[in-house]
């Protein structure tokens, strides 16, 4: 009896050391804005003509925009060196767009060949969602503006944002 008794206790012991797990079922796009956290909503992945890639996310009065081209295989998260890293900075096909909307002032900056510098970094992608890193330097693109000159954005990520 006391056999049995043992091993019920230790059966309910080995059940109940569960750890809950739960699994977020939104996409997420978050980085460090000018040493600020800055999470935007509503992040898409957009096929657009030519195989071009956009990652969106915004909130009531920015919007995050990363151009790149379409990734041309499958990009598992458990091969560390299967990672697409696209430099900002270098090319018009691959930059980062920062939007603001001030009253009724809109704010652009973006990277472009030689304009502001920055990466991303595709780390999962199968088709119907991408994963990934980003960070970069935007500058504002109307030197007339009251506007800052430039848009920090460091340690950015996107998760599991649905493909379109």
């Amino acid at each position: 009896m006391k056999k049995i008794l043992s091993f019920i206790i230790v059966v309910i012991t080995l059940v109940s050391c569960g750890e809950d797990i739960s699994v977020r079922d939104s996409a997420v796009f978050q980085g460090v804005k000018d040493n600020s956290l800055w999470e935007g909503g509503n992040a898409t992945a957009t096929i657009e003509v030519g195989n071009k890639l956009t990652i969106k996310a915004e909130t009531f009065n920015e919007i995050i925009s990363l151009k790149i081209p379409k990734p041309t295989l499958i990009v598992d998260p458990r091969v560390p060196n299967g990672f697409i890293t696209h430099v900002l900075g270098t090319s018009l096909t691959k930059k980062a767009i920062y939007l603001l909307t001030s009253g009724t002032q809109l704010y652009t900056y973006e990277t472009a060949i030689g304009v502001g510098d920055g990466e991303v970094v595709i780390k999962e992608y199968d088709g119907n969602v991408i994963s990934g890193t980003f960070r970069f330097n935007a500058l504002n693109t109307d030197p007339n503006s009251e506007g800052q000159p430039t848009v920090n954005l460091q340690n950015g990520y996107f998760y599991r944002v649905p493909v379109r």
